[in-house]
């Protein structure tokens, strides 16, 4: 079965070679009437730009795919390092807590990783729970992958399955462009099943 990656990867080419077979697409007639120029002009244009046009979206959307999903995931598994990334609906799956709300105390817990206090405005997987909670997360600064949790930050946490995988977490602008994809995405993740490397049952 071909994948979503794989689908856009093709409708990108398919794009690239209008856009090849237009530009270099000779216009009707060797020697075209003088007013009929600028009007067989423009049609290429237009055709050359729809191409484009469309190349572009194909290109955003595995653009989208990779650094929403792949990049946001913390996936630090031999698949992953080896190219397979997660897609949106499978970065969900493999969440077991997504909230948005405030980090009120942050504290060292064992080696290389932090006990985050959160309490908690909106409940997204799973849909409710406690208005206050302790995570034990993976501290980031330890890989300085991903920026450091502080106390006093509002912030969008997305918590894996997996303990030594590390959370990911948006503020301002990027909480609320995260939160929109994922509420957006959250039904067809319920669906489905956290595949390995990123289940709980693959540490």
């Amino acid at each position: 079965m071909t994948s979503q990656n794989e689908a856009d990867e093709a409708a990108v080419r398919r794009a690239l070679r209008m856009i090849g077979d237009e530009a270099g697409r000779p216009e009707p007639g060797s020697v075209p009437a003088p007013d009929s120029v600028p009007l067989t002009r423009r049609r290429r244009r237009r055709r050359v730009v729809a191409a484009s046009l469309a190349a572009a979206a194909a290109a955003a959307c595995i653009a989208v795919t990779v650094s929403v999903t792949n990049g946001t995931a913390g996936d630090t598994s031999g698949e992953a390092q080896n190219g397979r990334g997660q897609t949106l609906t499978e970065w969900i799956a493999c969440a077991d807590t997504i909230a948005v709300g405030d980090v009120t105390e942050v504290r060292p817990s064992s080696k290389g990783r932090i006990s985050v206090a959160f309490a908690v405005q909106e409940w997204i997987k799973p849909s409710r729970g406690d208005s206050s909670i302790t995570l034990d997360l993976v501290d980031p600064r330890v890989a300085e992958a991903r920026p450091p949790i502080d106390k006093g930050q509002r912030l969008l946490i997305v918590v894996p399955e997996r303990p030594d995988q590390e959370a990911s977490t948006f503020e301002g602008a990027r909480l609320t462009r995260y939160r929109s994809t994922i509420t957006k995405a959250l039904d067809r993740a319920e669906r489905e099943t956290c595949p390995s490397p990123w289940s709980r049952t693959s540490q």
